[in-house]
């Protein structure tokens, strides 16, 4: 009888297969991490530069008031020259601000589709 048993108990060990070990299931996969922490860092550029392009469209619709001291004698007030000059001078920085912005877009964007695509591969 006891050898009936060791029999049973040896068949029965043979017929459960172990769970196939997965060799790198407890890696990281450096390649995913990679594509995945460009694409954050692009998008969040581009997110960026979308907020600052939309603010220096705005700066360049309506632009920074000069500043007039209320305060100041009349012989000390700012020529009216000047107060075109720094307003043409803010809307020249806010139309560079539209360049950058965009420039940066251009960049940013196609290196997140290029990347977001190879995640899915």
């Amino acid at each position: 009888m006891a050898i009936a048993k060791k029999v049973a108990k040896k068949s029965v060990a043979k017929s459960v297969k172990a769970p196939a070990v997965q060799p790198h299931g407890d890696r990281i996969d450096w390649r995913s991490l990679y594509l995945y922490a460009v694409c954050l860092i692009t998008l969040l550029v581009v997110l960026f530069s979308t907020v600052s392009l939309i603010n220096a469209i705005m700066n360049t619709i309506f632009p920074n008031p000069v500043y007039i001291d209320v305060y100041a004698k009349p012989e000390n007030a700012p020529l009216p020259e000047l107060v075109e000059q720094q307003e043409r001078d803010n809307q020249i920085q806010a139309i560079k601000g539209i360049f950058s912005s965009f420039i940066t877009i251009s960049v940013a964007a196609p290196l997140y589709l290029y990347h977001w695509r190879q995640t899915k591969k």
